[in-house]
Order: structure tokens, then sequence, then C-alpha cells
């Protein structure tokens, strides 16, 4: 049924009705969060002492956050269709920007093309007598493989029990499980490369996995705060509307 705001309701729906149009906006912000999170992801960094973590954890819970806006407000299907066309711009961008620094025969390259090289491709193979760069694939893919999957599993666990419980305890044990489940697929893509080559060792990966572990229950509770207070203030003014 719908009311005169343009909000479809359904039985039993906490989350205040489902938007009619598509989020086009919130779906590139996704995008682009995963493309900063994957800039960051290169460099790690120790806050603390002892505690080693992947500049990505900086911005990639963002991601979560935006996913579990569209899942509330835009239901399941809007936010799996989400997931997928953000994970598809971010693997187009990634190969746009091969083909961008490809260098001329002779290897030269400019400065610009330097610095989009080593944000973006790392690595590069000679096909002749030119050079083409593409990302480290742990890196590349541990980013692609991890957010599809615990998106979506954000996605489909809030979707199963946010009926029965209190909103906001549903968005913090849906992002809890699937960035714990992001790290653990994501960590050892990351590291296994370095692992092989003996440049890092297994106690260094240990480390940083635990470090992850560890910032991902810190972000997790402060998207839990910002996520009541975003959906507070869009309550509210859509009752006042």
């Amino acid at each position: 049924m719908k009311n005169n705001i343009g909000v479809l309701r359904r039985p039993g729906d906490k989350s205040g009705g489902l938007e009619k149009k598509y989020p086009v906006f919130l779906t590139g912000l996704l995008a682009i969060l995963l493309i900063t999170a994957y800039i960051f992801t290169y460099k790690t960094y120790e806050p603390v002492k002892n505690i080693m973590i992947s500049g990505g954890i900086l911005v990639y819970p963002l991601t979560y956050l935006i996913t579990a806006y569209i899942t509330r407000y835009y239901g399941f299907k809007d936010a799996r269709k989400s997931i997928f066309i953000s994970a598809g711009l971010y693997t187009i961008f990634i190969f746009l920007i091969m083909l961008c620094v490809i260098p001329t025969p002779n290897n030269q390259t400019s400065s610009y093309n330097a610095v989009i090289q080593y944000l973006f491709t790392n690595d590069f193979f000679m096909l002749g007598e030119t050079r083409i760069f593409f990302p480290l694939l742990g890196q590349f893919f541990g980013m692609l493989i991890g957010f599809v999957v615990s998106h979506l599993l954000y996605a489909t666990i809030y979707n199963a029990i946010h009926r029965y419980t209190v909103d906001y305890l549903a968005m913090g044990l849906s992002v809890f499980i699937a960035a714990i489940i992001d790290r653990i697929i994501f960590m050892p893509l990351l590291f296994l490369e370095n692992l092989l080559d003996g440049l890092n060792t297994f106690d260094y990966f240990i480390k940083c996995l635990t470090s992850e572990f560890m910032a991902t229950i810190v972000a997790s509770i402060l998207l839990i705060i910002i996520y009541i207070i975003w959906t507070s203030i869009k309550d509210k003014m859509k009752k006042n509307s």
C-alpha cells in the first residue's frame, strides 16, 4: 500500500518502508569507496605498537554503512544489485587504468603515469617491447572477492533477522559477522605472494590479521553509532514531511 510520501510499506517492516527509486548515487558512492580503499590498502600502518593494519581499513568499513542504508531503505534486491554493480565498476576502473598507463614501445613513461602505476598497477609483464601494467593480483582479487562475499552476507543476514529484533542490533550483528569474514578472505589473498616468496613471515601475517580483526571490531562499533544517528535523522525527516 502506498502512502502520501511515495514509500511502499510492507507488513511488519520496521525500516519505515522501501524507497521507490533505485539508489544510483549510493551505488556510485559504494564504488568510489571501494576504489579508495584499494588505494590505501597498498600500505600498512602501525598506529599502536605491535598493531599493524592496512590503510584500507580506514576507509573500507564505510562500504558497510552504505550497504546497510541501501538494505534498510531500498530492500535486499536493490542492495544485492548495488553490490554487484559496484564490484563491476571497480573492475572496469582498474582495467581502464591498465589501458591508460601502457607506455610507449621504448618503455618511456611520464611522471603522471608513474603515479598511476604506483597506486593502481604495481606489477607488469612484457608484451614484445611494451610493458603491460596490472594490479597486484592478491590485492585486486582479495578486495573484489572479499567485498562481494562479505557485503552479500551482510545484506542476507540483515534481511533475514531485522524483522525480529531492534534494527540497529540486526545491523550490528550482520556487519560484525560480514566484516570478520571479509578479513578472513582478504588478508590471506593480500599476503599470499609475499608469504610464498618469503618476503613476509607467517608470524607477521598473523600479527596483521589479528590487528585487522581488532580494527574491525572498533570499526563495527563506530558504524553502529553512525547508523543509528543517520537513520534516526532520516526517519524524523520522513515523519515531518
